[in-house]
């Protein structure tokens, strides 16, 4: 660590600045952060706060920042990930990088890429997403990084989703969630379109070795009657240039723990690579159903 540099806490540190508070309080400058106690033990990273925005760097294309609520206000920095490097978790993967802390050489504390090197291509039609997290279990090497996935499905009235399942709560009960694509006009939060996350399941997942961990969507009906947990909303007009997106935590958010929010974060982060990369659109994931059979 370089001297006078501030770090985020490590597994076995709470954060020096400022100083030690009570559990039940928060940070000064994360009042409405998701909270971070669960029963697995110390998180590695500090809490992710309610409202969160990307920042492009304007020194480069391969990195940017995930900032609070200004863009003063640095929290991580997110990697893009050709897979020329072969490093993991991604290896030739391509992907993004989400860093715990705002140098380029912190830890990575989640990835998520294609399923392989040659997904991302424009024949490929797969949207498939390999998500990976730190261990839920207590092991020797933090670098044994848990793997998920985020597949696309078509709802109903043929709207695009993309959904995942994650464990929450304090009994880290794995439940089913997905996000829902929002057109111009669709939320007035998200006037640029975006997504909107919506849990699907409210019952105990099935394991995360299941093959079947993603079922089909469900109508739009009642999707539209359930809460929306996130809001992700990219930018307009001229702001595009700098600003790529906003994350909003909303509502139920506060009681699904640190785990989900993290892979509510590197799954934002991987929607906002793959809107830019024309991925998410109904053709594109239409023509990928046809090719699998759906």
């Amino acid at each position: 660590m370089e001297e006078g540099q501030p770090k985020p806490p490590t597994y076995s540190q709470e954060p020096q600045d400022p100083p030690p508070q009570d559990d039940d309080q928060a940070p000064p400058s994360y009042q409405d952060a998701v909270p971070t106690s669960t029963t697995s033990g110390v998180i590695p990273y500090r809490p992710f706060p309610a409202v969160m925005n990307g920042y492009y760097c304007m020194t480069g294309i391969k990195t940017f920042f995930l900032c609070g609520a200004t863009r003063s206000d640095r929290l991580f920095i997110v990697e893009l990930h050709t897979g020329f490097s072969r490093k993991p978790p991604l290896g030739l993967r391509p992907g993004i990088l989400l860093r715990n802390g705002t140098d380029p050489k912190d830890p990575i504390i989640a990835a998520a890429g294609d399923e392989s090197q040659w997904a991302s291509r424009a024949y490929a039609f797969n949207s498939a997403t390999y998500i990976f997290l730190p261990p839920l279990e207590p092991r020797a090497s933090i670098r044994e990084m848990d793997e998920e996935t985020m597949r696309a499905v078509k709802s109903d009235d043929g709207s695009v989703a993309f959904m995942f399942s994650v464990e929450v709560g304090e009994k880290l009960q794995r439940e089913r969630f997905e996000w829902v694509k929002l057109k111009k006009g669709d939320d007035e939060e998200a006037k640029s379109g975006g997504f909107k996350l919506v849990q699907v399941s409210n019952r105990h997942g099935r394991p995360r070795t299941s093959s079947g961990d993603e079922g089909p969507s469900s109508s739009r009906a009642t999707a539209e009657e359930r809460e929306t947990l996130a809001l992700l909303s990219w930018s307009s007009g001229l702001s595009k240039m700098t600003h790529a997106f906003s994350l909003q935590l909303k509502g139920g958010a506060r009681s699904m723990g640190d785990r989900w929010a993290l892979l509510v974060v590197i799954t934002t982060l991987r929607l906002w690579q793959m809107n830019v990369q024309g991925r998410t659109s109904k053709v594109s994931i239409a023509v990928e159903g046809k090719l699998r059979g759906g």
